[in-house]
């Protein structure tokens, strides 16, 4: 072997070293020099580079050159699935995962990976399937229990869920996630301290996201327990912009607090009691179906026809950090219940069509379109469907970065011209959902 070859090799090697020790940036210059010539290999840590220094579009690209050679390489195939996963785009991701398992099937990374990204592409039902099959062939990894816990807290399956995140934190007590994702469930089965108990564990483990702090204050600001909110946001939270979103949309909401006002941990048994509430016979929509997992628990709880409308080619323009036509489902239409009809196309195009087809008043309205334009869209058409006892839920009101510019922007917009009296009767500050009764319309001229 020449000189050069061996002195490309340890180069390479040295790349590979800086990349696991998660030193992106020198392992970057590394690898663009000159002393490297172009190859499959200096490609693909490019592109794990690019990765871990969360430049998502670059490592898509390196990857994607590479695997055009090597189209059989699981660590590869998986990787790409990685950076898709890393770009907001969980759609590409599983099948890229899913490829990674076929190629190499029965490695538990693997299998937790596609599990972890059919969570994310919210096909809970697939991704809790999964999981369970690894469990039950003997897989107790804590990357298995925990999507396990996580797919079946969606699902609404609150005992099973509680039941996975226990036994991981049996073997690993200071797995902050589990602690964070337990506490939600644990809220409905063993109530508020408990659930606190768990949240503040969560926030003593080593390398803990700092976010955990948030939604305690939120939580306990919510629960009537300001003090202890106040101690929390004064020694833990102050003016960091990552951890004030959750707080201060929980402040936000106490002006209009309800006299019944009920927290929750998921998203299925708020939509449920919501749909409860709402007594005034009407329409009964959804808007932002992807999956159909809160379309389901609507259908179940309605009694009633329920309506949802989709595009199910993803947000029609940029999110916070994610690009236009995030959350895409590949123009997929989900399985519904026998009782839900979809309508698909832009809420623009979908919904005066609609309208004029179906007169009265709306009963309940799940608005899951995220950002502002789309709720503005769905609420000024429905504006004169209001009536004093129409419930709206709102699925991302508080907590994000943006939330006062999103859905909660739409919401106050819309009462302030239509002179709409309201009240907050249900929030989770885990899902960032809002509950709203309308108890009064009486609107300007």
């Amino acid at each position: 072997m020449t000189a050069e070859p061996v002195l490309v090799s340890n180069l390479l090697d040295e790349a590979r070293a800086l990349i696991d020790a998660r030193r992106y940036r020198p392992a970057l210059r590394l690898l663009r020099s000159d002393a490297i010539p172009n190859g499959l290999e200096r490609l693909h840590l490019l592109g794990l580079a690019h990765l871990g220094h969360r430049d998502a579009p670059a490592a898509i690209a390196c990857l994607r050159r590479v695997l055009a050679d090597r189209p059989d390489d699981a660590d590869r195939l998986a990787a790409l699935a990685q950076a898709h996963q890393a770009d907001n785009a969980p759609f590409p991701a599983v099948r890229w995962f899913e490829r990674a398992v076929r190629v190499s099937p029965g490695r538990p990374a693997l299998t937790a990976a596609l599990a972890g990204a059919l969570r994310r592409d919210a096909r809970y039902d697939d991704a809790l399937v999964l999981a369970r099959k690894a469990l039950a062939a003997g897989d107790t990894s804590p990357d298995i229990r925990y999507e396990a816990a996580m797919a079946a807290a969606y699902l609404g399956r609150d005992a099973e869920s509680l039941a996975h995140f226990d036994a991981l934190l049996a073997d690993d007590p200071e797995h902050a996630a589990a602690w964070f994702g337990s506490h939600a469930q644990a809220l409905h089965g063993h109530g508020s301290e408990e659930a606190l108990r768990r949240l503040r564990r969560a926030t003593r483990c080593g390398g803990a996201n700092g976010k955990y702090w948030g939604y305690l204050a939120a939580t306990l600001r919510l629960l009537g327990r300001d003090a202890e909110a106040d101690a929390v946001e004064a020694a833990e939270i102050g003016d960091n912009p990552k951890r004030r979103p959750l707080p201060d949309g929980a402040r936000a909401l106490l002006p209009k607090l309800s006299s019944d006002f009920r927290l929750f941990g998921n998203s299925g048994r708020l939509l449920r009691h919501a749909l409860a509430c709402a007594t005034t016979p009407g329409l009964v929509l959804e808007f932002g179906v992807r999956r159909g997992t809160s379309l389901d628990h609507i259908a179940d709880a309605a009694g009633q026809e329920v309506h949802g409308f989709d595009s199910f080619e993803g947000l029609p323009e940029g999110w916070v950090n994610s690009p236009r036509g995030v959350l895409t489902t590949g123009s997929q239409l989900p399985p519904v219940r026998d009782n839900a009809r979809l309508h698909v196309g832009w809420f623009e195009d979908s919904l005066p069509p609609f309208l004029a087809a179906h007169p009265g008043p709306v009963r309940f309205v799940n608005v899951d379109s995220d950002i502002y334009a789309s709720a503005r869209t769905v609420l000024t058409a429905l504006a004169d469907r209001v009536r004093p006892g129409t419930v709206i839920v709102f699925d991302e009101y508080i907590g994000n970065r943006s939330w006062r510019d999103d859905e909660y922007r739409a919401f106050q917009e819309f009462a302030a011209e239509n002179a709409v009296k309201y009240e907050y009767f249900a929030a989770s500050p885990y899902t960032k959902q809002v509950a709203v009764r309308v108890s009064g319309v009486g609107r300007t001229a």
